[in-house]
């Protein structure tokens, strides 16, 4: 039983990270990119080097995308102590429009404006929610469009974290 148990663990690992995280390439180096938060500080993504980050490119005119963000901040603050940071980049708002969404949460992340879309063309995010795992070293580790359930999102965290 052992034995069968090794075995698994070892073929999920052998699989391409795309079949574990929902697409994208492993590895590949993640974009750099600075936004600006709610409370008006700068932040790159450089910065953010040596913890797992997490980008999610939403619309707040997009149901699935609120979706995503809300269970995103949830395991950020479960999993803060681990180095996990989320970031939340949203197009088609303005920045009260977006306070208001923030204000809403229990939780922050570092929410942001994606002004024309400019980070989320460097990512590819289309279509939207497009939900960008990196790792500590700043490389993309996975890539997933659409809804993101609590399983896939629990998956990828066991594999960055």
């Amino acid at each position: 039983m052992k034995r069968a148990a090794l075995l698994l663990v070892l073929a999920t690992l052998a699989l391409p990270w795309s079949a574990v995280a929902g697409g994208g390439s492993p590895r590949r180096p993640a974009p750099d990119f600075t936004v600006t938060d709610l409370s008006g500080q700068r932040v790159s993504l450089r910065d953010l080097r040596g913890e797992v980050v997490i980008v999610l490119f939403g619309d707040l005119g997009c149901a699935v995308c609120r979706e995503n963000d809300r269970l995103l901040r949830g395991y950020q603050f479960e999993y803060l102590s681990h180095g996990l940071t989320v970031v939340s980049l949203h197009e088609h708002a303005t920045r009260a429009e977006l306070e208001r969404y923030d204000a809403g949460f229990a939780s922050s992340t570092l929410t942001g404006l994606d002004p024309g879309q400019a980070i989320a063309r460097r990512y590819g995010a289309r279509p939207l929610p497009t939900t960008v795992f990196i790792d500590r070293e700043g490389n993309i580790r996975g890539v997933h469009r659409g809804r993101l359930s609590e399983g896939e999102l629990l998956r990828s965290l066991q594999a960055l974290l």
